[in-house]
Formats: structure tokens, sequence, C-alpha cells
């Protein structure tokens, strides 16, 4: 039984991608930001902050993605956080910064 829990968790981690890289253990610590970005359609993708390094071929504003790199859209920020809940990680704080709402997420 603990085998079975065990691979779940490794399987839900390993389905979140922040511009086609793969969060997992080895690259995020215990905490990410997230920052619902609306878009003109009313859909919001997660611009998600983790401490990665800024990289040349990888615009501002890294958001979640599957692995192939296509970002993913929710229906509401809601959403995007249930998604995130989903895959291993929870809601720690809510805080504004100049009118934008983020949230800073714990792995669980």
């Amino acid at each position: 039984m603990l085998l079975l829990f065990l691979a779940q968790a490794l399987f839900v981690s390993a389905q979140l991608y922040v511009e086609g890289v793969s969060l997992d253990a080895t690259n995020t610590s215990a905490y990410l930001e997230a920052t619902p970005l609306r878009r003109t359609d009313g859909t919001y993708h997660f611009q998600i902050d983790y401490g990665q390094k800024a990289k040349r071929e990888v615009k501002p504003g890294e958001c979640l993605t599957d692995d192939k790199a296509r970002r993913f859209e929710f229906r509401s920020a809601v959403d995007g956080l249930n998604f995130l809940y989903e895959n291993g990680w929870e809601v720690l704080v809510v805080y504004n910064v100049e009118d934008i709402r983020r949230y800073l997420l714990k792995r669980r």
C-alpha cells in the first residue's frame, strides 16, 4: 500500500512543467510563486517562479505548460489553483504586488 502511495506521489509531481521543463524535487525547493495572468478571452495562464535561472531561449513570464511547452489555459484562477493542488502544491500565502494577486505555494 505504501509503495502504491509513493508511486502515485511521484507520478503526480511529474505532471507539472514550466515552458516544457519538468518541475520536480531536483529543480524546485519547497515553494513556488504562481501568478494568474488573465487573457483577453477570459481564460488564465499561470506564471510560475520556482527560483529558476533566466534562460535566453525562454521569454519572461514562464508559465505552466505540458511536456511539449504548450501553455495550459484555465477557466479561472481557482481552476488553476485546483490544478496545482492536484499536482502536489498547496496555497500558503496570498498577496498583492502592484494590484496583481500572487500565490505562494508549498509542496505537499
